[in-house]
């Protein structure tokens, strides 16, 4: 039995391997952000905020930030099975000496390079032109940055009046922009060996984007068979960041910095709407267990073609229906029709009601258990899309691969995620404004 389930085991690890990435989870989080809250009326009728340094906000509210991450790390300790707890000597204690944003991060377990840039996105709707245009580099960690050159980065500045929805859309990107990257053993710095995370679970070490994954993937529902075979699996931590971002946020409105209350709320919003992506849910969705242990053991016997096969097949699927979504919206937002299915089902409020209000117990039992649910029939929907395409397809002008051709039953299936992507960020935003 140890033999196919190592076996199994080394199926999962190297599926996770070939993640997209980026990981991106439904294209930029600031578009659908936008869409998805701007019709909320305590969003859309909120007040300009201020601009405010973290500095300022850490100076002013630095002993009540201690007790509250205090309190934070212990609601961790006590609630979240197999956290690794935070090592003591990273306190946040505002009378230490040293960059206090550093150890706020590093309190945080976020990655203390960020570039925390005062920044906006250029969103529909919006110009921004009257303020400097940032380069990629000077919002983003990473040094690869082509996928991100597209994105257009203004800057603000402390003191500046700026829209709410502004501030929590854009936010709501900030996540992927290197907070979660580097935090393991393992990986390149030093963070990660005092950070106690232990090795990265999954993913390929090679890629800078990779790090991140456990910190955006929450699988939470696998067969208790998935769970011994391959335990790493367990350790992935969004609802630690989606607690302590909301937790932030609340206080932060609390006390009277708006600012920093709705750029909170968009660093946890980011990992919600993550999680309505049925591939950050469910680890090899279109793959019962019993066929997971079949594959295991022909692979265990030196027959590995079907573990190859499904490996590359979920990266594919995975990577070509980010992409497809991505292009879709793009061209939607392009030709500017505000009566396409997907964006109004950004919108779309009808099925907010239908959940329990959002709580600290939602992005695992509510959240992705809706997302693991719909994991096999999402990707036999993607199945049938990319075996029509591959008959359809074929060269455009100037000898190039032709786009992947348009799926009405698929552009059906999105659009009734998207819908859960707009309900959970919607109820989560409820939840944590004032």
């Amino acid at each position: 039995m140890e033999h196919w389930m190592k076996y199994l085991a080394l199926v999962l690890s190297l599926s996770l391997a070939c993640l997209p990435h980026a990981a991106l989870a439904w294209s930029n989080h600031a578009l659908g952000t936008v869409l998805a809250l701007g019709a909320m009326p305590e969003i859309r009728d909120a007040s300009a905020v201020e601009v405010e340094s973290l500095e300022s906000f850490l100076a002013e509210e630095g002993v009540a930030i201690e007790q509250l991450l205090d309190e934070q790390e212990e609601f961790f300790r006590e609630n979240l099975a197999g956290y690794p707890a935070r090592p003591d000597d990273l306190r946040f204690v505002p009378t230490h000496q040293g960059d206090p944003r550093r150890r706020f991060l590093m309190a945080l377990r976020v990655n203390p390079e960020i570039r925390l840039a005062y920044f906006v996105q250029g969103l529909p709707g919006t110009d921004w032109s009257a303020h400097r245009l940032l380069d990629a580099s000077q919002v983003l960690v990473f040094r690869k940055l082509d996928i991100w050159r597209e994105w257009r980065f203004y800057q603000v500045s402390p003191g500046d009046s700026v829209p709410a929805l502004a501030v929590v859309a854009s936010a709501a990107d900030e996540p992927d922009y290197g907070h979660d990257i580097n935090l393991f053993s393992d990986n390149p710095g030093d963070v990660g060996r005092r950070y106690d995370f232990g090795r990265q679970p999954f993913g390929d070490a090679r890629f800078e984007y990779s790090s991140q994954a456990p910190f955006h993937i929450g699988y939470y529902h696998e067969d208790e068979v998935i769970y011994r075979s391959a335990p790493f699996l367990a350790r992935t931590y969004p609802e630690m960041r989606v607690y302590q971002y909301l937790g932030l946020a609340r206080f932060a409105f609390e006390t009277g910095h708006p600012y920093w209350g709705y750029r909170f709320l968009g660093w946890g919003l980011h990992y919600i709407q993550d999680l309505t992506q049925p591939y950050h849910a469910k680890a090899m969705p279109g793959q019962g267990t019993g066929r997971l242990i079949w594959i295991a053991l022909k692979a265990a016997v030196g027959l590995d073609a079907d573990k190859r096969a499904a490996i590359e097949r979920i990266a594919n699927r995975h990577t070509e229906v980010e992409r497809y979504q991505a292009d879709w919206l793009r061209r939607l937002l392009h030709e500017g029709g505000q009566d396409s299915p997907l964006l109004r089902a950004y919108a779309d409020s009808r099925t907010d009601g239908d959940y329990p209000a959002f709580d600290e117990d939602s992005l695992r039992a509510v959240v992705s258990r809706e997302s693991y649910d719909f994991a096999d029939d999402f990707d036999a929907r993607i199945a049938h899309w990319l075996a029509g395409a591959q008959v359809r397809q074929g060269f455009s002008q100037g000898n190039t691969l032709a786009p992947l051709p348009e799926d009405g039953q698929l552009n059906q299936v999105l659009v009734r995620l998207i819908r859960h992507f707009g309900a959970h960020s919607r109820n989560a935003a409820r939840a944590t404004l004032p």
